[in-house]
C-alpha cells in the first residue's frame, strides 16, 4: 500500500492510520486509489476489501479515503476535471497519481 501525499479524507489522519491497519480495517469506509495494474484511471475499493492479501499485488495507492462510496466517486470525479481542466486531457492522469503515492 502506497500513500497519496496529499491524503484527502474525511476522518482525522490519526484515525485512518488505525483504519487501515491489517488486523483492524472498518467495514464500510472506501478508498479512491490508483493503481500499478490494470486500465482504470482509479478504483474505488472497501478498505476491508484492499486490506485481504489477494489483493496486495496490485500495490494501490491510496489518494483518499472516505465513509460513504458516494462520496469516493465525487471526488474521483473532481479530481479528473480539475486534472482535465489543467492539462487539457486525460492523458497521463494515472501516471500522475502513481508518482505522487509514496
Amino acid at each position: 500500500m502506497r500513500f497519496y501525499e496529499n491524503i484527502i479524507s474525511d476522518i482525522d489522519i490519526k484515525d485512518l492510520k488505525v483504519l487501515l491497519n491489517k488486523n483492524y480495517g472498518i467495514a464500510g469506509y472506501y478508498a479512491l486509489c490508483v493503481s500499478g495494474t490494470g486500465r482504470n484511471l482509479m478504483e474505488i475499493i472497501s478498505i476491508s476489501n484492499m486490506l485481504k492479501s489477494v489483493n496486495q499485488y496490485k500495490n494501490y495507492g491510496i489518494i483518499a479515503v472516505f465513509k460513504h462510496k458516494s462520496d469516493a466517486m465525487s471526488k474521483a470525479a473532481e479530481l479528473i476535471q480539475k486534472y482535465i481542466d489543467e492539462k487539457g486531457s486525460i492523458e497521463g492522469f494515472k501516471e500522475y497519481y502513481n508518482s505522487r503515492c509514496k
